[in-house]
């Protein structure tokens, strides 16, 4: 599961496993609320391979929301990362490197010259962190970095930006965003094997291998083997537990560098990977576990952890592992995990976002056992194309026509970029004295993280704010891009 993580309420950091009945699935929009496409909102951005032509303004704006996200704080050729969600989230110019990665697979997925120098900024950024940590030489990189200049809650730590004042890269630590998960780890690697296939530059394939390395380091010594979750924030402790969307991500990313290194030790490392997931099969359930215990003092991690069942799990393995026995797993989140809020219907993120009751994790925002996940809209329709059963083409369109609208109705008057703070214009708390209002981000650009503030029930949350990796998962999907292959 994405290890990105959002408050309401100020800064958070978590150590925790990340983890449409058939009329839901059938509602329709009506052919206005997709707004037609103008020229200039395209750009760059014209979609080509559209899963449904009624989707190619929704895309076009998407992608452009990409592009003004990434120009927020520097432009031209130097190398950048791009602000997860805007300024209004209070997370400031926090730049997860899992929201990156996707943002480099979706400008990818439609692979024209403007895109994929878009997507090198994204890769060089990438490639220039894994050399400039401030510690560590193993090809690792952070959670998460500052895209632009923030000021710290309480007075500091002040970020320029994603080059500290000592050269070194700015991961936000006093967030908790210093650790390294598998999962995250995968992802960067996969984004830039990706960027070797588009331009055959040795240096994305020498940086995905660097990374795949590290995570065959992270061999879990328990019961059902497999990878483990990574490192702690302290950048030193090992995670006991073992995700198995971390071994999904892991066994993607370790075949396609057997592929493109031609080294037989990655189909080895892939086989170790996928003989987790398959060991988290639920036969009974038609569903994967999460994974295994161990975030928690005193839980056993050679034991399965059935407390939460996700779903990003369920359609991702298809992506990656691609057994063809297991693909009952999507229609259980369509049975099990749909949802309608408003005028958005989609899926939720997890069993328990179903149930839980009280207020999101780290806010005091109610929890909307309703909302729609967006991010899962597009992992599910992905999933639906990869399958291509009788009625699934139908299904994943009527998704994303979902979050399409999503993209028409949430999200309005939030900004991205330099505040009017005299000081540079960084980000930094009103109540404090600073400011988080930038630039206007375009209208109908982005889509929202979910429709309502919700608990995903492993610790934290996700809110109606315009957010890169829900962006990027609907990028991929209305093109039928998979980033795993």
């Amino acid at each position: 599961m994405p290890t990105n993580v959002t408050s309401a309420s100020g800064p958070l950091s978590r150590r925790s496993l990340l983890a449409l009945p058939a009329a839901a699935a059938a509602a329709t929009v009506a052919a206005p609320l997709l707004v037609p496409q103008s020229a200039a909102a395209a750009g760059s951005c014209a979609p080509r391979h559209l899963v449904d032509r009624s989707l190619a303004g929704p895309v076009g704006r998407a992608c452009h929301y990409l592009d003004v996200v990434q120009d927020a704080y520097v432009k031209g050729g130097e190398p950048r990362l791009l602000q997860s969600y805007n300024n209004e989230s209070e997370l400031m110019t926090t730049a997860f490197v899992y929201d990156n990665a996707l943002a480099a697979l979706a400008y990818l997925a439609n692979p024209t010259v403007a895109n994929v120098r878009r997507a090198r900024l994204i890769g060089d950024a990438l490639l220039w962190i894994q050399d400039n940590d401030e510690k560590y030489t193993d090809g690792r990189v952070r959670q998460a970095y500052a895209a632009g200049p923030m000021l710290f809650y309480g007075g500091g730590p002040y970020f320029p930006g994603l080059k500290r004042e000592d050269g070194k890269a700015a991961f936000l630590w006093p967030y908790g965003f210093g650790g390294s998960s598998t999962g995250d780890m995968a992802w960067v690697a996969l984004a830039l094997a990706q960027l070797y296939i588009d331009t055959r530059i040795t240096k994305y394939l020498d940086g995905a291998v660097r990374l795949g390395h590290w995570i065959a380091d992270r061999q879990s010594p328990y019961h059902y083997g497999g990878y483990h979750g990574g490192l702690q924030g302290d950048g030193e402790t090992a995670q006991k537990w073992s995700s198995t969307e971390h071994n999904i991500d892991a066994y993607g990313l370790f075949a396609l560098l057997a592929k493109l290194t031609k080294d037989r030790r990655w189909i080895t490392r892939a086989t170790e990977a996928g003989a987790f997931v398959r060991a988290m099969w639920n036969r009974t359930g038609g569903y994967y576990w999460t994974g295994t215990l161990g975030g928690v003092e005193g839980e056993d991690p050679n034991l399965v952890n059935t407390g939460n069942i996700p779903e990003d799990v369920q359609t991702w393995a298809l992506l990656s592992v691609g057994e063809r026995r297991h693909e009952g797993a999507v229609d259980w989140v369509l049975d099990n995990l749909s949802n309608t809020d408003g005028t958005v219907s989609g899926v939720t993120y997890s069993s328990q976002a179903k149930v839980l009751t009280g207020t999101v994790s780290g806010s005091t925002l109610p929890n909307n056992r309703n909302a729609v996940w967006l991010e899962g809209n597009g992992h599910t329709a992905l999933a639906l194309l990869k399958r291509d059963g009788r009625g699934d083409a139908a299904r994943a369109k009527r998704l994303l026509v979902q979050t399409a609208v999503a993209q028409q109705d949430l999200g309005a008057g939030q900004t991205v970029g330099l505040t009017a703070d005299a000081d540079g214009g960084k980000l930094s708390n009103p109540g404090e004295g600073g400011t988080w209002t930038g630039t206007p981000l375009p209208a109908r650009s982005g889509i929202v993280a979910a429709t309502s503030a919700f608990d995903t029930g492993f610790a934290f949350g996700y809110f109606t704010r315009q957010h890169v990796g829900a962006t990027s998962w609907f990028l991929m999907a209305a093109q039928n891009f998979n980033p795993y292959r």
